[in-house]
């Protein structure tokens, strides 16, 4: 794949992830639910510094 078109993929997966946290913070889903996606973000966040790290 792309790399352009990986980080497409990457802004519409976040962007998915974060409306859900969104609506775990408020109340309308589980807050378990917010509480994951935190964890997921975070890895994400570790795995593309890396990634650029390891790129240059």
């Amino acid at each position: 794949m792309e790399r352009r078109t990986f980080y497409r993929v990457l802004l519409v997966i976040v962007l998915i992830l974060a409306l859900i946290y969104t609506l775990g913070i408020v109340g309308v889903l589980p807050f378990e639910l917010s509480y994951y996606i935190t964890i997921i973000m975070i890895m994400l966040f570790l795995y593309l510094r890396l990634e650029g790290k390891l790129r240059k």
